[in-house]
């Protein structure tokens, strides 16, 4: 099934097929760069709407979806996030879009955290690195294979450690990210 994060219609019919599923792991990463300006340069309305429901939006329509069907087996809820959505991290003025909204995904995952981890659901953030895809260039730290080894990893140890990982931003290695 095709689910477009950003539409209303297709969140509803992905809520309905999955609705009378229970889950242990679910993993949201939707993720649009946009501009790489900096604040010099003010974002268009279309660049700036584009970012925001793909990486925002999106995880605000279905944490309420998804977090749910965690509790019965105290699941892990993980969102994709980036280092650059660390506010205490910040030392370059690029990509302003992208970094106020993995910033403002940050927030919306500690928020759940606090909500569903009362009820044993583990709501964490993941920074996957710098990796050589599309978005992250050829010039980028490490392969999309180390990187989501190091993730599933991280998944790995959250299913183990009850809600130590709870209302947490790591990167795919484990070390813990400021916010």
């Amino acid at each position: 099934m095709v689910l477009d994060t950003t539409d209303v219609k297709s969140v509803a019919a992905f809520a309905s097929a999955i609705k009378p599923r229970s889950l242990d792991v679910a993993v949201y990463n939707a993720g649009v760069f946009g501009s790489r300006d900096s604040v010099v340069v003010a974002p268009t309305r279309e660049v700036f709407d584009a970012v925001m429901h793909a990486n925002v939006f999106g995880a605000m329509q279905l944490i309420p979806l998804i977090a749910p069907r965690l509790i019965k087996n105290k699941g892990t809820f993980a969102f994709i996030s980036s280092r650059m959505g660390s506010i205490a991290g910040i030392s370059s003025a690029n990509g302003v879009v992208y970094r106020a909204s993995k910033a403002a995904l940050n927030a919306v995952v500690k928020t759940a955290s606090i909500e569903y981890g009362s009820k044993g659901v583990n709501a964490f953030v993941m920074h996957p690195g710098w990796v050589k895809t599309d978005m992250g260039g050829a010039d980028a730290d490490i392969t999309v294979d180390v990187s989501i080894a190091g993730m599933r990893k991280v998944l790995a140890d959250a299913g183990k450690s009850g809600l130590l990982h709870n209302g947490k931003f790591f990167d795919y290695t484990g070390a813990e990210i400021e916010w």
